[in-house]
């Protein structure tokens, strides 16, 4: 009996675990290889408007009757700006690591501005932190919010709600001339 509780337990405890690793890391990896097929599909650092049944399958939980533009970004080899004049109206720009996990979020109104900028960068690691802490401080140009990314990918989403589907077409025409791509220094 003793031996038949105990593989009962065995059970039990094994269900939950797999359960918790299900329920913990399936979304992110789910989300991973979406956005690594939508790269082979779109390329990274180009802004591009979703079409509805990606928005679906990406975003299941954000409502059909909108836009979604996005961004798969790599900073892996330096900075990246994503640059957006938006029709006047609500949206929200957040951004994204590459398993999902949200780094940033702003909306209409908390920008103040319908036209804006978000610059991209990898985070910098531990001995990275450790040797800047002692360096002076350095004035940059201020383009617009900062993003640090801990991963060198991610996913910027500029996310506009329609009230009626036949403003689409306008709205993503609009949203198109959104710009993602390096970020070059005024030096170079």
């Amino acid at each position: 009996m003793m031996i038949r509780l105990f593989w009962i337990a065995v059970a039990l405890v094994a269900a939950v675990a797999a359960h918790a690793a299900f329920v913990l890391f399936v979304p992110g990896y789910m989300f991973s290889a979406e956005i690594a097929r939508m790269t082979r599909a779109q390329g990274v650092n180009t802004f591009f408007i979703l079409p509805v049944a990606d928005q679906a399958r990406l975003f299941p939980g954000l409502p059909r009757n909108g836009v979604t533009g996005i961004c798969l970004f790599d900073v892996t080899d330096g900075g990246i700006t994503l640059s957006a004049n938006l029709p006047e109206g609500f949206w929200v720009t957040t951004i994204y690591s590459d398993n999902g996990e949200t780094l940033y979020t702003v909306n209409n109104r908390q920008s103040g501005s319908d036209a804006f900028n978000v610059s991209l960068s990898r985070a910098p690691g531990f001995i990275e932190m450790l040797v800047q802490s002692t360096d002076k401080e350095r004035p940059e140009i201020d383009s617009g919010w900062t993003v640090q990314s801990p991963e060198p990918q991610g996913l910027a989403v500029v996310w506009y709600p329609l009230t009626d589907a036949a403003l689409r077409e306008p709205v993503a025409q609009a949203m198109s001339g959104t710009r993602c791509g390096s970020t070059v220094s005024p030096s170079q």
